[in-house]
């Protein structure tokens, strides 16, 4: 069934559409707000929240392509973990000072793989990681960022640059500076 058909399906509240429309996301939608999770049980509850809006919203959501519904798709369910963490992550943002002692010695020492860079980044504190992965992985402008977590734009910046320098302590400063982070 295509698309368009099985959200059509969805939107008259056809209950096996529901479900394929799940079966069709669930797996890249779990993938994404797995990273801003503290652990699989919490992503999981975070889809499923994430699911009801989106069914909740499905019936005003007017189909474009498929990159226009997985990029809508997304948002939700990113908003939906980042409403959930807002308090963790609102006290993260206030305090500043952590030992940073950890991100002394790099992480490798000849070659950086995508398992040590994600390593490295699931490494972070929970509110650099959050805006380093908003801003690299999903794309926010630091406007949005600041707009989403209820911080400014300049914290938002802050997090970004203080998440990229103990990332390239990490993984050493050659290896960051050729990805662009």
């Amino acid at each position: 069934m295509d698309t368009k058909k099985l959200i059509y399906k969805c939107q008259k509240g056809d209950r096996k559409a529901e479900k394929l429309f799940y079966e069709k996301y669930a797996n890249l939608l779990y993938a994404v707000v797995l990273r801003y999770s503290k652990n699989a049980e919490e992503a999981e509850e975070f889809l499923l929240q994430g699911f009801l809006k989106v069914f909740n919203a499905l019936e005003g959501f007017n189909y474009i392509n498929d990159a226009s519904l997985v990029g809508w798709l997304k948002k939700i369910v990113i908003n939906e973990a980042l409403m959930e963490r807002r308090k963790d992550l609102n006290t993260l943002y206030r305090v500043d000072n952590f030992d940073e002692a950890q991100f002394e010695e790099p992480l490798i020492e000849e070659e950086t793989t995508d398992e040590k860079l994600e390593e490295a980044v699931n490494n972070l504190p929970d509110g650099y990681r959050t805006v380093f992965l908003m801003f690299v992985v999903d794309g926010y402008s630091h406007k949005e960022i600041a707009n989403t977590l209820s911080i400014t734009e300049g914290t938002s910046r802050s997090q970004f640059f203080k998440a990229r320098k103990l990332l390239q302590k990490q993984l050493s400063n050659n290896y960051g500076r050729a990805y662009g982070i």
